[in-house]
């Protein structure tokens, strides 16, 4: 019987990553796969993951709320393919979720860590996480300005990365559904972050 094996090294964190640092990372790991993408790498493809939260059993589950979500996830599909084949970034080994807790500074400089969400895919969805977290959660635009300045680089106002971030802040308000039998209070990020998607209220939505 074969059984899977995983090694990991113990890093020591020194500090803690600064987003210009972090922008810059996610710059040499976008910059060392834009032109030679290794084979059969998976796909970074949030969609599948999306329908996963929508179709798995919660307490959403058969409301009105997640059937319109649903509905909005099957026309961002469409929209995410055109987007992420036409992305001016390019394609690349994106990380898929940048932000200052997956990544440490060590002696040896900055490195990305929690590279589930990994995979080949559109350069710009790497910026969906702090532009969503400005609209969404309140960081402050110089957040963004920091991270971008230290990748050299951004989407900018091309309407695909626009598509890029409501596929994200779908992605994080189907993920709260899915997980709001865990806690109250995962039930009531759930719900703030649906009422907003709707237009029903909602208000800012907190990182949990």
């Amino acid at each position: 019987m074969l059984i899977p094996v995983t090694l990991w090294r113990r890093l020591e964190q020194v500090a803690d990553p600064d987003l210009a640092a972090l922008g810059e990372a996610v710059r040499a790991l976008h910059d060392a796969t834009r032109s030679s993408l290794p084979p059969d790498l998976p796909s970074c493809d949030p969609l599948p993951i999306l329908h996963h939260y929508l179709d798995g059993p919660s307490p959403w589950s058969g409301s009105d709320e997640s059937e319109e979500l649903r509905r909005r996830a099957d026309t961002l599909a469409v929209e995410w393919q055109l987007a992420a084949r036409d992305d001016p970034l390019g394609r690349v080994i994106v990380h898929g979720d940048p932000h200052q807790d997956n990544a440490i500074v060590t002696e040896q400089g900055l490195v990305l860590l929690d590279l589930e969400d990994a995979g080949e895919g559109p350069a710009s969805w790497d910026f969906a996480t702090l532009k969503v977290g400005i609209e969404r959660y309140g960081v402050p635009p110089e957040d963004y300005r920091a991270f971008t300045a230290g990748y050299g680089s951004e989407p900018g106002a091309w309407e695909g990365h626009a598509v890029m971030c409501r596929v994200y802040e779908l992605l994080v308000a189907a993920w709260a559904m899915r997980c709001s039998a865990d806690s109250p209070r995962m039930a009531e990020e759930a719900s703030v972050r649906v009422a907003t998607l709707l237009g029903r209220g909602g208000g800012q939505w907190t990182l949990l």
